[in-house]
């Protein structure tokens, strides 16, 4: 598995993803499990998110894969 952290947590405008592996994708799902944002990068914008709880889905270059709960507000 892979060590990500995810601040701020909870997040206005700007989700940081902090891990020591390359990013390959970053996907980022409401509660009722559809896709609302995807990215490559380790800073995402999030502020056209509606306020709530998501489920973020790391997959570095290695294809390890970790999941992140983070709040929007």
């Amino acid at each position: 598995n892979i060590e990500v952290s995810l601040y701020p947590n909870p997040a206005n405008d700007i989700l940081n993803i902090e891990m020591t592996s390359d990013v390959k994708s970053i996907e980022i799902y409401n509660i009722q499990g559809q896709k609302v944002l995807s990215s490559n990068q380790k800073q995402i914008n999030v502020s056209n998110l509606a306020a709530g709880m998501y489920m973020v889905r790391i997959q570095d270059t290695d294809n390890n894969i970790a999941t992140k709960k983070v709040i929007i507000k």
